[in-house]
């Protein structure tokens, strides 16, 4: 069991970590790439060299995702094709705001840099209320790790305390039973912690 838990759940959270890392930086960088992109439309390019123009001058794994649609548009793909297929690599709701407000504007027309200007201060302030909500929640996430804690630890104190009072869990069945229970309503309880101090925006 601990050898088939390792196989799949390691690998896992190991590659879920890098991609919350790479998504967190990506968010942090993008507004700049949003805001060097409007300062080129301004300045009378199109909206393809733009985009080009932060590839080259924005850091990874902007940078890079940038570069992969000017490629891609040199191959002869259209532009929002390129774009809906990073969106949906990179899986981040502030990249699909971009990719809607590059459609729309394709379609009806308009100014499109006050309009990626826009989305650079909304991208900057749902970023800066995540700080605020992870900020918030930290007292309430720390109080969820403490209690889910205590099961086990007071289960290990009192072990070395009583063995003999602790294994009965182990060998009688009923204790098998008030084991499995124990775990369920730890899930459920940990689920609705998590629940609680989980916010979507």
């Amino acid at each position: 069991v601990l050898g088939l838990f390792g196989a799949i759940g390691l690998p896992y959270f190991f590659i879920s970590m890098l991609a919350k890392r790479r998504q967190s930086k990506f968010i942090s960088l993008f507004p700049e790439a949003i805001d060097l992109m409007t300062r080129g439309i301004k300045s009378g390019l199109p909206i393809s060299e733009a985009i080009k123009n932060a590839g080259e001058e924005i850091a990874d794994p902007v940078g890079s995702e940038m570069r992969k649609v000017t490629d891609g548009v040199k191959m002869g793909n259209k532009l929002e094709d390129m774009l809906w297929q990073s969106a949906s690599e990179i899986n981040l709701q502030e990249f699909k705001f971009f990719t809607v407000s590059l459609a729309i504007q394709s379609e009806t027309g308009g100014n499109l840099a006050e309009t990626l200007e826009n989305l650079s201060n909304v991208l900057r302030g749902r970023r800066q209320l995540k700080l605020k909500i992870k900020a918030l929640s930290g007292e309430a996430k720390a109080s969820a790790y403490i209690i889910g804690s205590l099961p086990f630890v007071m289960a290990i104190l009192i072990y070395l305390v009583n063995p003999t009072y602790v294994m009965h869990l182990i060998i009688d069945p009923r204790g098998h039973i008030l084991i499995a229970l124990g775990l369920c309503s730890f899930v459920f309880g940990a689920t609705v912690m998590y629940r609680m101090v989980k916010f979507e925006i």
